[in-house]
């Protein structure tokens, strides 16, 4: 099932959606690009939003 995630940084809110399937987790970013993590009993809401953080914080350094 397809859930979505946001995260909010200097006034602006960025969405993604994300999908597990087993220990796989598919997150599908803001720029249509996508990021794959085998979980190994990780939260699969807290890693994708780890994957948005990430590319949130790296658009904002460019």
């Amino acid at each position: 099932m397809e859930e979505e995630i946001s995260f909010e940084h200097e006034g602006t809110t960025y969405t993604s959606h994300y999908i597990a399937h087993g220990d796989d987790l598919v997150v599908y970013l803001p720029d249509g690009s996508q990021r794959t993590t085998t979980l190994r009993g990780l939260d699969p809401q807290m890693a994708a939003l780890t994957h948005l953080r990430g590319f949130v914080l790296h658009l904002n350094k460019a």
